[in-house]
């Protein structure tokens, strides 16, 4: 028997329901594939979360709200079934290959959304300088100085600290009931950690554990991150957080950053036994 002669091929007017319909199938097969593809081999990059966030933009806009991601699938694999009465593929090989590049072209096409490292606190002189130096420093710059607690040993010594004008100091202390599931560089690595901060008056989003000065400690059951927020207009600022962990829900809230004053944030993870894929899926990724 020749090769292709079991392909199946029609000519056309021959396509029924069933045969549109297993094409249908194909190329939202072809989609999926992608889908699963682009979001394990970029993680947190992945273009997935960039129209996540423009439809969310656009869901404000029309009233409808924030836009959860499990919305973003199915509209993407709609697309990838209805696409086979543009594209008219005639085999379903051809079909889940036709959803396949499509999504390929344009998840290639929608920039990745890399949210900037966080800048370092003002506390470049802990615990070297002595608080007596810090406060001279502060009075002869004219800036508010900002109160820090840094533990040393089995004490605490507290030290003011000149707070700049174009940031605010932020202190994030994550509480995790059950801890941390693996080391925290594992987590990170493997997607299993997350955390972003948003700034609503500078509309800038930042990687929790991106530093570009920032600090990042796990110390027992919490981890302590020390960073300078870049201001926008105003003296006040509202910033939101959201936190990603394994074995725990994803925490999504907000705080109100104030000039001359250093933000000290809990936040307090609840454990889950639901897989953060499925719950990424429940979550409107807008920042």
């Amino acid at each position: 028997m020749a090769y292709g002669v079991k392909q199946g091929v029609k000519a056309p007017g021959e396509f029924g329901v069933t045969d549109l319909m297993g094409l249908a199938l194909a190329g939202a097969a072809g989609i999926i594939a992608a889908l699963i593809t682009d979001y394990k081999q970029k993680g947190e990059a992945s273009a997935l979360y960039t129209i996540n966030q423009w439809v969310s933009t656009a869901g404000r806009m029309a009233g409808f709200g924030d836009v959860p991601l499990w919305v973003v699938v199915v509209g993407l694999i709609a697309i990838g079934a209805g696409s086979i009465f543009y594209f008219q593929p005639i085999t379903r090989q051809g079909a889940f290959a036709q959803g396949f590049g499509l999504l390929a072209v344009l998840m290639t096409s929608v920039p990745s959304d890399i949210a900037g490292a966080l800048q370092g606190a003002n506390t470049a002189g802990l615990p070297g300088l002595g608080p007596a130096a810090m406060n001279r420093e502060a009075a002869s710059s004219g800036i508010v100085p900002a109160v820090y607690t840094v533990n040393e040993g089995a004490r605490a010594q507290v030290y003011q600290v000149a707070d700049s004008t174009d940031r605010f100091q932020v202190t994030i202390t994550i509480n995790l009931p059950d801890g941390l599931k693996g080391s925290m560089d594992q987590l990170i690595r493997t997607g299993n950690l997350r955390g972003r901060l948003h700034n609503e008056a500078t509309n800038a989003t930042y990687n929790l554990f991106r530093s570009a000065g920032a600090t990042v400690q796990n110390v027992g059951n919490s981890i302590v991150i020390r960073a300078g927020v870049p201001r926008g207009p105003g003296d006040t600022n509202r910033l939101w957080v959201r936190i990603e962990c394994e074995g725990y829900l994803i925490q999504e809230t907000s705080a109100d950053a104030r000039a001359g004053e250093p933000l000290n944030w809990q936040i307090d993870m609840q454990p889950s036994k639901t897989p953060l894929f499925i719950q990424r899926l429940n979550k409107s990724y807008w920042f």
